[in-house]
């Protein structure tokens, strides 16, 4: 009788837990061994009417003190809606099935569950939890004493009632033996395989028209957030334009930081003018079909993140099955990629970003160097089936 698997995106689902589901599960449906042993479900969190309604209050008051008291709580954005998870990953669609508290996950008669951004009460099946970051030990100051206190007693029990944890990054598995101490042995570390799993359509539009990008551009795919550290790279775009007017960054992603409201536009106020001409394309949330399609005939791609908790963040994973030049910040986790075309700068210096700027316009032909993403496809379905089968021999 075939063990039944179950991945989920827990009750706090994020665009990034979300790119983790799929990396899991692509990777697990290619492997001929797991589809012989394995039953598999993915199990999406869907909102109800009463948690939006709770939200709204909570976020209500959330933003009267941040205001007026000059806090910095995080808002706490509606889920991102499971329909359209289930519409942009059709190959999925028919593993997945829909959830709205985690005591459902009982019904659904697991042997193991990840990977959980929770505890496990239940004695019915084995969990494996999951670990993003730990944010609040390295960058307190975005949180406020009581989010800290919080995510501590989340991890702490995240890390004793699961069987076994997952992680992104070595960097997160020494966070966690250092903060919380864990052995090293019960810390899974999920190893850096990029891989494209989107289905690939034939182009029907000009993406760059579309768009009105009519030169060569750097982009950078990130949401706003103040760490993600767009700054330096709009200080170093601004001087290179300088020596080289031809070029233009396109952002996407999110504009909103609800710790920092006016961070965003605070960036529109001081680069008001490249803005307003087009040198600094502002997309916002777009069609992951575009925005894939802009990222493979980009110039490079650039990570400035001050703070991840797996190397260079998913955007990193696109650019290297595309080959594309990457352009990182020097922090210690992103020093665990290895990769031809990675281009390291320090992240505070936007003097250092130029430098690699300029370096990239002076290359005549693009030079590009394809990732096997069938490779590391098969690699990491190899992976996450050795971490089940160790996983279910706790039973």
């Amino acid at each position: 009788m075939k063990k039944n698997v179950i991945i989920t995106s827990g009750v706090y689902p994020t665009h990034g837990i979300y790119s983790l589901i799929k990396y899991i599960s692509y990777s697990l449906l290619s492997n001929s061994k797991f589809k012989k042993k394995y039953s598999f479900k993915i199990l999406i969190f869907k909102e109800s009417i009463f948690m939006k309604i709770k939200k709204f209050f909570l976020n209500l008051y959330l933003s009267i003190i941040n205001i007026f008291l000059k806090d910095k709580k995080r808002i706490h954005g509606f889920s991102y809606p499971s329909k359209n998870f289930v519409y942009e990953n059709r190959d999925l669609s028919k593993y997945c099935d829909y959830f709205t508290y985690e005591n459902e996950y009982d019904n659904f008669k697991p042997d193991l569950i990840f990977p959980l951004i929770s505890s496990n009460h239940s004695n019915k099946y084995l969990s494996a939890g999951y670990i993003y970051d730990l944010q609040h030990c390295d960058l307190p100051k975005l949180f406020s004493n009581n989010e800290i206190k919080m995510r501590h007693n989340l991890f702490k029990k995240i890390l004793i009632e699961n069987e076994t944890i997952l992680v992104n990054s070595k960097f997160v598995q020494k966070g966690i033996i250092k903060n919380y101490k864990i052995k090293k042995s019960k810390i899974n570390v999920i190893p850096f395989l990029p891989f494209i799993y989107d289905r690939r359509e034939k182009s029907k539009y000009d993406v760059k028209k579309k768009y009105r990008i009519k030169d060569k551009f750097f982009i950078i795919c990130n949401r706003f957030w103040r760490h993600k550290n767009h700054e330096i790279v709009f200080k170093a775009f601004e001087n290179f334009l300088k020596f080289n007017s031809n070029y233009q960054l396109v952002c996407t992603g999110d504009t909103s930081d609800t710790r920092f409201p006016f961070y965003f536009e605070e960036l529109k106020y001081k680069y008001h003018s490249l803005i307003l001409n087009n040198r600094i394309v502002i997309l916002s949330i777009i069609p992951r079909e575009d925005q894939l399609k802009l990222l493979e005939t980009s110039s490079a791609v650039i990570q400035p993140t001050l703070y991840e908790g797996g190397p260079g963040g998913f955007s990193s994973y696109e650019a290297i099955s595309y080959g594309k030049k990457l352009i990182i910040s020097d922090i210690p986790i992103n020093r665990e990629i290895k990769y031809k075309n990675l281009i390291l700068f320090n992240p505070y210096s936007y003097k250092d970003l130029l430098k690699k700027f300029l370096k990239i316009s002076r290359i005549k032909k693009n030079i590009i160097n394809k990732n096997s993403s069938q490779k590391n496809k098969k690699k990491l379905g190899n992976y996450f089936l050795g971490f089940i089968e160790k996983t279910l021999l706790y039973k």
